[in-house]
């Protein structure tokens, strides 16, 4: 095998009176081994959430689904430097504590860690809480997607590409803007990002301080987030109720993924205030 799997076995008493059952011995193995010399890698089915190391001559980091293990290679006559313990939280509530130990020359780097039958409740009822949110706020993506066209800005065009407003909702204490995006070139178009901002409707003089601000969505909709070539594609975005003051504009920006391109739009606040209420 590639990877070597290691099974972990959650206790919820402390792991110095039962740390030799956290793992199932690998070639006799009962400890988890990590060099100063190399890094050890645990891989998990879920990003992590949590991460503790109980010992300061063992270091840590995480990278969604990965945990990256080293000793800092200090105090090794002291004993007491060569053990240690991690805990990690997985985003599901998953819990895990394993047993670690020095060893320069460890020959063992990853490991694969199998699902935990430990779950920590508070973090399972928090999984179950956003999942319920998420949900919600499909549902009411799918609403305003079957919503006719109450409002239609189309200012907002860049070479081969076109975005047009095509719909400004309120819905739940909730703002819903619906966008549509045409590619008029033969290169299909994969969007990166899409950044809300504020913006001044025009220009004030030198000395007057404006600061923009990132106007944040909480959900976004859409069958694909790639245009091909000659396509188009519709997206609702919806965000926690907000106004613009009387000087500004939401300007909308759009990304391309690997590539140069972008195009921009803008929506008037008068417009902004106008929405179809649902």
């Amino acid at each position: 095998m590639k990877h070597f799997i290691l099974f972990l076995i959650i206790m919820v008493i402390p792991y110095s009176n039962y740390g030799q059952t956290n793992l199932v011995p690998l070639l006799k193995q009962d400890t988890l081994h990590v060099s100063d010399i190399k890094t050890t890698h645990l891989l998990f089915d879920k990003d992590i959430k949590y991460l503790d190391i109980g010992s300061p001559y063992f270091v840590a980091d995480t990278l969604q689904q990965m945990v990256r293990l080293k000793h800092i290679g200090e105090e090794l006559i002291d004993a007491r430097s060569q053990i240690s313990n991690l805990t990690v939280i997985t985003n599901d509530g998953g819990y895990y504590s394993i047993v670690l130990g020095y060893n320069r020359f460890a020959e063992k780097l990853t490991y694969k860690v199998k699902p935990s039958n430990q779950i920590v409740s508070i973090f399972k009822k928090e999984v179950g809480i956003e999942k319920e949110k998420s949900d919600e706020l499909t549902s009411l993506c799918s609403q305003l997607e079957k919503q006719g066209a109450n409002v239609r800005i189309k200012n907002g065009k860049k070479g081969d590409l076109r975005v047009d407003i095509t719909g400004i909702f309120y819905i739940d204490e909730k703002i819903g803007i619906r966008i549509e995006l045409k590619n008029e070139s033969t290169i299909d178009f994969d969007i990166d990002n899409i950044l809300f901002r504020t913006k001044l409707h025009k220009r004030f003089s030198k000395d007057y301080l404006y600061q923009e601000r990132v106007i944040p969505t909480i959900h976004m909709c859409a069958a694909s987030m790639e245009i091909i070539g000659h396509g188009r594609q519709s997206i609702v975005m919806l965000f926690d109720k907000f106004m613009l003051n009387e000087k500004e504009k939401l300007a909308i920006d759009i990304f391309e993924e690997n590539g140069g391109r972008s195009v921009s739009t803008t929506i008037p606040r008068e417009k902004l205030l106008q929405p179809k209420i649902l």
